[in-house]
């Protein structure tokens, strides 16, 4: 009885341990995030009275985000940035699969020089001019697919994929080749079923990146409209004229730059927050599959 006891009674200890140090790991997490959501509900005068710290804003404001949502191209800002994240994730997904699925063939020819040829490019880089006169020479400046081409080559993807498949066991090879299937039905049938996990770890690291992307953009587009929303909203904080707006009540009101800034966060990382719990199983999934593989 007394052993039994002891037993709960430690069970018991272990759980309450594991609940609290998961509730403060999760707390930690959160903090940040909440607080970048409070401090862009917040005006400039709150901001001073509370020595600009302030989590839950007593009267919240919303100038911040209509200063952001009031830019010209604000929307079709974010429609490039929706149809580049969507476009380019998808394209890069199809070409790390289909790439890493004939490097993963032993009798491909000339294998081990393309595994060399991307193995450098992942230590080296071209740099940024040479690349800026490549897409000059290519005409591609000033036009959508610039913001496309480069994110499809995505050599890391690509190694880890293939190290997936070449961990297929043999077994299932063999069985479909006796049962008939040529390399499209196995990429279909084998091969895409069980990369799916890791698959959509890279789709999600691809359309991280992609969405939060700004430099490119900057460099080789010159065409407002085609601005993806990170660069609109770089240059939301980089102007000075946004220092004051108009508040209700014919008052004036100063909209601090720290809230424009915590807003422009929550306008960012929205989308990406919105898509992430959809993938967050594949996403665990398949980081723990290529730690196992790699």
């Amino acid at each position: 009885m007394k052993r039994k006891l002891l037993r709960d009674s430690s069970e018991l200890f272990y759980k309450v341990l594991i609940y609290t140090m998961v509730g403060m790991l999760s707390f930690i997490c959160l903090f940040p995030l909440i607080y970048v959501i409070g401090m862009s509900f917040t005006s400039e005068i709150e901001m001073i009275r509370n020595n600009y710290f302030v989590i839950i804003p007593q009267n919240p404001t919303v100038n911040a985000y209509t200063i952001i949502f009031r830019q010209a191209n604000f929307f079709s800002a974010m429609f490039v940035s929706v149809a580049r994240t969507v476009s380019t994730t998808i394209l890069c997904v199809t070409f790390v699969l289909i790439a890493s699925y004939c490097l993963a063939e032993p009798k491909l020819p000339g294998r081990k020089i393309m595994l060399m040829f991307i193995i450098i490019t992942m230590m080296i880089s071209g740099g940024l001019i040479p690349t800026y006169l490549l897409f000059a020479q290519l005409r591609l400046l000033n036009k959508f697919i610039v913001l496309v081409v480069p994110g499809l080559g995505y050599t890391y993807g690509i190694l880890v994929i293939k190290t997936f498949i070449e961990g297929i066991p043999g077994e299932i090879q063999e069985s479909a080749d006796m049962d008939g299937a040529g390399d499209l039905m196995r990429l279909v049938k084998i091969v895409i079923p069980l990369t799916t996990p890791s698959l959509a770890a890279i789709a999600l690291f691809t359309a991280v990146g992609q969405w939060n992307s700004w430099f490119d953009a900057m460099v080789f587009i010159r065409s407002t409209e085609l601005f993806p929303i990170s660069l609109v909203i770089r240059n939301i904080l980089a102007m000075s004229a946004l220092q004051q707006t108009a508040s209700s009540g014919a008052i004036l009101m100063r909209v601090a730059p720290e809230s424009i800034k915590m807003a422009s966060v929550v306008v960012a990382m929205a989308p990406i927050l919105c898509v992430y719990p959809f993938l967050q199983r594949y996403f665990i999934h398949g980081v723990f599959i290529g730690s196992l593989k790699g």
